[in-house]
């Protein structure tokens, strides 16, 4: 009998630890899931994705950084795959049409290595083959817009927002072939617009930024203010973050 009312305790003891083990395991994962969600800001590339899917906050950016008040988006794709038979494909992170038909990608590059000028050029490039139909006549083709929002100045020029087109050298016309690239340094946050979308990038205190659009969508998603499906999707992103840690 003493052996068995031992053995008893033991078992007692073992699943009273267990218990207690879970809930400070649950504890943990809240106190990081808490401090996870607190340090999340624009330039972080998976939470951006998640918030494009407010298209308000898309067209809010293009916007102000195209210098367009009156853009308005027909539709957008977040992380749309351009697949291509004979290289490589790209994944990119939005990729939107605006009512007038022209055809906008934004990336956000923490990387410079990931932010080469090759790599617009090649986005671009693929964009318009996905883009033409067969027998469609090239001047179909719809102007395009490659932006590259990037953490640091990786053109090296000191300038806040470079904007690319192909011109002819001599004359220094425009060549006017409907595609422009531009890269957006959020590096230089002086006080105007531009400098302003900046700092809303690198802010991760919902309160302190100062576009309306952009502070009521990161305050809801870090606020718990969301449906089913975006509580499933916050989920999803703070499980990818743990694997990133």
């Amino acid at each position: 009998m003493k052996k068995t009312n031992s053995t008893n305790v033991k078992d007692e003891k073992s699943a009273h630890l267990k218990v207690n083990s879970k809930s400070t395991r649950r504890r943990m994962d809240a106190l990081e899931k808490k401090k996870i969600i607190a340090s999340l800001i624009l330039m972080d590339d998976l939470f951006m994705q998640v918030v494009l899917e407010e298209q308000a906050c898309t067209e809010y950016i293009l916007q102000t950084i195209l210098s367009k008040s009156s853009l308005k988006l027909k539709e957008q794709r977040l992380q749309k795959r351009l697949p291509n038979l004979h290289g490589r494909a790209l994944v990119l992170d939005c990729f939107c049409t605006d009512e007038q038909g022209l055809l906008y990608n934004i990336e956000v590059q923490n990387s410079s290595a990931g932010a080469i000028p090759k790599r617009a050029r090649y986005h671009a490039a693929l964009m318009d083959t996905h883009t033409l139909k067969k027998g469609e006549k090239f001047s179909k083709l719809p102007e395009s817009y490659v932006i590259f929002i990037t953490d640091k100045d990786v053109l090296g020029e000191g300038e806040q927002l470079y904007r690319i087109e192909r011109v002819i050298r001599k004359s220094g016309s425009l060549f006017q072939d409907g595609s422009h690239i531009l890269y957006f340094n959020t590096a230089i946050q002086g006080d105007n617009t531009l400098g302003k979308l900046a700092r809303d990038f690198k802010e991760a205190n919902p309160k302190e930024i100062q576009s309306e659009v952009l502070s009521h969508r990161v305050a809801s998603l870090k606020e718990g203010k969301l449906d089913q499906e975006g509580e499933k999707k916050m989920n999803v992103l703070l499980e990818k973050y743990r694997k990133k840690r």
